[in-house]
């Protein structure tokens, strides 16, 4: 009986921490869509105060407003409003609910969007 009280306290778990949106925060990192337009690039994030401020190397990628976050998505309420050209494609600027996972110091995120997924891959870089 006391062995498998040991060997159950062993266990190793995956431990999800919850992003606190009061704390001031900086992530930088890179992003791909998989399995539609396949395009990569990089990306910012700035949390402060319940807000985002976020980036992409693309042509009017640009994105801030308000944040929710539960235990396992992330919803980023967009407030900045650009009308894009037909010319450009979209900026991968976070916007709308995404799943996430993040560790203290590796954020990933990700969602299924029209005939694919699009992920982030993002490092803590700041925290005050």
């Amino acid at each position: 009986m006391l062995i498998l009280i040991l060997s159950n306290g062993c266990e190793k778990t995956d431990s999800q921490l919850s992003i606190d949106t009061n704390d001031k925060s900086s992530f930088t990192g890179s992003f791909k869509s998989i399995d539609s337009d396949n395009l990569t690039g990089t990306i910012s994030l700035s949390i402060s105060n319940g807000y985002y401020e976020c980036s992409t190397n693309l042509p009017y990628g640009i994105g801030a407003g308000e944040l929710e976050v539960d235990e396992t998505t992330i919803d980023f309420i967009d407030t900045l409003f650009f009308a894009i050209p037909a010319i450009y494609g979209p900026s991968y600027v976070l916007s709308g609910k995404h799943n996430y996972q993040f560790d203290g110091e590796n954020l990933e995120i990700w969602k299924k969007k029209n005939v694919g997924e699009i992920k982030y891959e993002l490092k803590l870089t700041n925290t005050n």
